[in-house]
């Protein structure tokens, strides 16, 4: 409890006052030694006050803060808010009060379970010097942490490929794949993370080394690297869905899901012919389906997501994408000439016509602005297709591939290193799968998509043949007389 100053102006209260609030300082044998010190608050008795006023001095009276502990074992929802946890389990009083659900880290996150590297990590996120000595340590803690982690067995003293990656990722891959607030959180949580988890930081090193590979193509080290680190962060992954999602590993899901997108997109080169439209394979559409993944997640982690640490982005980007709320009927707000081929009246509703909710999500995306700005909400849009308007596309219906070309078409506008050939080649096959529509509306809907990846239409040809330059006809003048 804490004391409370005299109020008298005596003298002799002054030195009760004095000999209890100013003890003498114990020293090396004394009775703090040991123990923890109390801080003292200063607290000032007003000039106003007693006799003493007159005298113009204002004594200085000390009050000891009440010790208190820290709660060290608190539940996750009091970590993320900051805030004591009683530690009551199953649930603490606090989550109890405000309805939230009360979740408790498990034993498999102790400290001698993550080891130096990942504490290192906490304490020096965006690493230190790469001249340094110290630089140079640290590197040879990762690269046996890392071994270790994917049982790479290397008992190499050098810098392995996987500590180069993991460097190439923090500083050059983070910035091409996110934007500045998902950077942070790559950078320092995912990366964490990823040394308790192996399937996530297989992916992690999987992504930095297919961005090495497009920076530097003729390295066939990385090709092989790559492909190794995909085929065990996709086995690892698949692995970890078939057993039970929970707070335990859903941050762990969500990061290996997000990055999974680099790969799901990824082509060799510019291939038009290689597109879904040109091939009877169910599995040649997996590249947008797969998309639908993290939909799949949020929903088997409802009740812990806001203890997750993707919750703040997963928020920002539902803010973002307000628009992609309006599951209206009907086609007011639509693009007139998109629903006209999508066959969208005044009555059509989700249910009866496949293409409105795409198409209700699409139109807005016009009006944003076509940079990576606007990378978030494309995104987005092929995370919400439902598997309605996917069963379209398997059928190569013409609206269906219209509406994708067009979001293709917006897409390129980011110019992704990871997306660019998948998204010029499927535009460009739309455009050559539909050119030779017989629809005159099919083929005005194309010139858009056709136009900004780069494929020239027939119809586009023809008509600029038949319109031909203007040539006016020389004649010489006639010299003046």
């Amino acid at each position: 409890m804490l004391s409370t100053p005299e109020t008298s102006g005596s003298p002799e209260a002054a030195n009760r006052t004095q000999s209890k609030t100013n003890p003498q300082p114990s020293g090396p044998s004394g009775p703090l030694q040991g123990q923890k010190s109390l801080f003292r608050v200063p607290l000032y008795r007003s000039s106003a006050t007693g006799p003493s006023s007159s005298e113009g001095s204002t004594e200085r009276v000390y009050h000891a803060r009440r010790p208190h502990r820290k709660s060290r074992f608190g539940c996750l929802a009091c970590k993320r808010r900051r805030v004591k946890c009683d530690e009551t389990q199953p649930h603490c009083l606090r989550c109890q009060k405000h309805g939230v659900t009360c979740v408790y880290a498990g034993q498999d996150c102790s400290a001698n379970e993550r080891g130096v590297v990942s504490l290192f990590i906490e304490k020096k996120p965006e690493l230190v010097s790469p001249s340094s000595r110290e630089y140079s340590m640290y590197l040879l803690e990762v690269a046996e942490k890392i071994d270790d982690l994917l049982q790479l067995g290397s008992k190499k003293r050098h810098l392995p490929d996987a500590v180069r990656a993991l460097h190439h990722f923090h500083y050059a891959t983070t910035p091409t794949i996110a934007n500045q607030r998902t950077q942070k959180l790559m950078r320092n949580q995912l990366t964490q993370l990823a040394f308790n988890t192996p399937f996530l930081m297989h992916t992690v090193i999987a992504v930095a080394t297919s961005h090495l590979r497009y920076v530097v193509p003729d390295n066939t080290t990385y090709k092989m690297a790559e492909a190794y680190h995909w085929q065990q962060a996709i086995s690892q992954y698949s692995k970890e869905l078939a057993c039970t999602v929970g707070p335990h590993n859903m941050d762990a899901l969500f990061s290996t899901c997000l990055l999974m997108t680099v790969h799901s997109f990824a082509l060799e080169e510019y291939n038009p012919r290689r597109s879904f439209v040109f091939s009877d394979d169910p599995g040649a559409l997996s590249w947008l389906t797969l998309q639908g993944g993290l939909r799949h997640l949020l929903g088997l982690t409802q009740p812990w997501l806001c203890i997750s640490m993707w919750w703040e982005i997963f928020m920002a980007s539902r803010e973002e994408t307000q628009a992609f709320g309006d599951h209206g009927p009907g086609r007011v707000g639509l693009h007139p000439e998109l629903a006209d081929i999508c066959g969208i009246d005044d009555t059509a509703t989700e249910e009866s016509n496949p293409y409105l909710w795409p198409l209700r999500m699409l139109t807005p995306l016009l009006q944003a602005e076509r940079s990576i700005k606007s990378f978030s909400k494309y995104t987005n849009f092929m995370g919400r297709l439902l598997p309605s308007f996917w069963a379209q596309l398997a059928k190569k219906d013409p609206p269906a591939l219209i509406i994708l070309s067009w979001w293709l078409a917006l897409m390129d506008s980011v110019r992704l290193w990871w997306a660019e050939n998948r998204v010029r080649s499927e535009c460009a096959a739309i455009c050559m799968y539909l050119e030779n529509s017989e629809d005159p509306r099919i083929l005005k809907l194309l010139e858009f998509p056709a136009e900004v990846c780069g494929y020239l239409l027939k119809h586009v040809q023809e008509r600029a043949e038949m319109e031909g330059p203007l040539i006016i006809p020389y004649e010489p003048r006639q010299p003046v007389e």
